[in-house]
């Protein structure tokens, strides 16, 4: 097994969670999303429902039960009784599966009916109403657990899946981060019933079992700040901030502290949370630079990262590719990082970023190929190492492989933006589509998404000749020139975004937090490559760095790393 088919047998069930389909969907999928994408709310729940007497063993039925409960939480929170029978009928569903999973069984499990209570005392709790109601949920997704029955599940179950069993300790701890979800929520539940000294001990207990829940922590700083302890509370608010979930009232007292603290003004706050995200979550890899070895050729590998700042599966790449972008420098690997609207809006797309995902029939996020060998997969940050690992095999073995084109690149900042020019030549082969890439890549932008990534390096903001198809190549070689004015291309991206916004992401309505689209021309480069369009095979690539001070910067080929 190769090292790219191991990562995507390894990872592929995590970038699934995240996938937008592309490919033939099977058919209780298609209804369903049919259904969701439903505007008015009373036809979107007519359809949810006709779509469970469709598909009644489809494994969308339970979502199909949350996203009517949601619309009704949403749109119709004065039909109470309605409301109270839709969530009564989801819990007594999730019984009658575990009754089943039961069946001739040593234990009794619990586990549909606990996830079902959580569920719904999460959608109240979101929607706060019928919070007592909520409290109530909350308690019925605790009481059930315990412990030898959740460790007897959680090992028969990797067992099926013919997965490592990890030590007791582990397990207990895995268990007790679950459990801490639940406190978390029953202790959100009971600060907004005012229920303080029950609410604070229950949500310090979910935080000292589990850190990583940002509703928990954003609960503790508010309460920290209403009893004067600024110093705590930004130390809960702080992570909240950086999670890219932070809600607006966490978001509100993260502002006043500061403000408290810096005579009335926010200046020097992003720099402050620059330094608290580099401090508090570090790249978890650990990197050495690559030393060649005796079968270095002269190819740029290029990697191509389909990726999402809402999509959580894809921290565990994009840290990943990081850490890659430090080992090697650009005139060995050269990285673009495609954004995409999956699995939420990401502020960082544009229409090429989607046509250049249509072009490799991109399944889901994250996505990433290496000279045109693509890879579905992806994982938390703590997963970043696993794939780091695998994923600069692929690259050092290709950096063995002989260029199969040259390409020289030259690019300068000009008085209205930026002009290429591409010369290739020596293309081998007999491929009868192949096409030469110009593209304008922003180096870093700041935003925090969804999957709490902070940092985005070489974002792709434009595609020289207007579009993702490239220019045609002819024969063994040819020249090409690409022109970016960058109040157009800033334009154009803002266009997309407002467009985009306006459509409303999935049948849903929504607002950017930013929207990404102004270039700083002080952070520009450029990355050219030629390709084989119906193999999507890199012959070779190339990198031009636009730092202002080099007045013609050209391929590091040609002098040296810019890195």
């Amino acid at each position: 097994m190769t090292a790219r088919t191991l990562i995507a047998a390894l990872l592929m069930p995590l970038a699934f969670a995240m996938a937008q389909t592309a490919r033939e969907t099977p058919p209780d999928q298609k209804a369903y999303a049919e259904a969701s994408r439903t505007a008015d709310p009373a036809k979107k729940i007519a359809a949810l429902e006709k779509f469970k007497l469709d598909f009644p063993k489809s494994n969308y039925a339970q979502m199909a039960d949350n996203s009517i409960l949601s619309a009704l939480l949403k749109d119709m929170p004065d039909q109470k009784a309605r409301i109270r029978k839709t969530a009564a009928a989801i819990y007594k569903a999730a019984a009658l599966r575990d009754k089943e999973a039961s069946r001739g069984g040593v234990m009794v499990t619990t586990r549909n009916r606990e996830s079902a209570a959580l569920r719904i005392a999460e959608q109240f709790l979101s929607a706060n109403v019928f919070l007592k109601d909520a409290e109530g949920w909350a308690k019925r997704s605790i009481e059930p657990m315990r412990e030898n029955v959740w460790m007897s599940e959680q090992r028969e179950s990797l067992a099926k899946r013919k997965q490592p069993i990890p030590a007791q300790g582990e397990l207990i701890k895995r268990f007790n981060e679950q459990r801490a979800t639940r406190q978390g929520v029953l202790g959100q539940i009971e600060w907004k019933l005012g229920r303080e000294a029950e609410a604070k001990k229950l949500l310090e207990t979910a935080y000292a079992a589990s850190q990583s829940n940002v509703a928990v922590a954003a609960a503790l700083g508010e309460i920290a700040r209403k009893d004067g302890d600024d110093a705590k509370a930004l130390d809960y608010l702080i992570p909240v901030r950086l999670s890219g979930h932070a809600p607006a009232s966490a978001s509100e007292a993260f502002e006043s502290i500061y403000r408290k603290l810096h005579g009335g003004s926010l200046d020097g706050v992003e720099a402050m949370l620059d330094r608290e995200y580099r401090k508090r979550l570090p790249n978890p890899v650990h990197v050495e630079a690559y030393k060649p070895d005796g079968k270095r050729s002269d190819r740029v590998v290029l990697g191509e990262v389909f990726t999402g700042s809402g999509c959580p599966p894809c921290a565990g790449a994009d840290l990943a590719f990081d850490a890659a972008m430090e080992r090697f420098a650009h005139k060995d690997f050269a990285v673009v990082m495609y954004h995409q609207h999956i699995p939420r809006p990401d502020p960082m797309t544009t229409p090429e970023t989607t046509a250049r995902a249509k072009f490799y029939e991109v399944r889901g996020v994250p996505t990433f190929a290496v000279d045109g060998a693509d890879t579905i997969g992806g994982g938390s940050r703590e997963m970043a190492k696993g794939i780091y690992d695998r994923l600069i095999t692929d690259v050092e073995k290709d950096l063995d492989s002989p260029a199969e084109a040259h390409v020289r690149l030259d690019a300068a900042l000009t008085g209205a933006g930026v002009h290429a020019s591409v010369v290739v030549d020596g293309v081998k082969g007999d491929a009868k589509d192949v096409r030469v890439q110009i593209l304008l890549v922003e180096k870093e932008i700041r935003f925090n998404g969804e999957n709490g990534i902070r940092f985005h390096p070489m974002v792709v903001r434009a595609f020289g000749g207007g579009s993702a198809d490239g220019f045609k190549l002819d024969g063994a070689g040819g020249s090409f020139e690409a022109s970016f004015d960058l109040d157009a291309v800033s334009k154009a991206i803002k266009q997309h975004l407002d467009e985009y916004e306006a459509k409303g992401h999935r049948g849903e309505s929504f607002k950017f937090a930013e929207k990404k689209y102004q270039i700083d021309r002080k952070d520009l480069a450029v990355v050219a490559f030629v390709q084989d369009a119906k193999t999507r095979h890199i012959l070779q690539a190339a990198w031009a760095d636009l730092a202002p001070a080099a007045a013609h910067p050209t391929t590091e080929a040609n002098t040296g790393s810019l890195r």
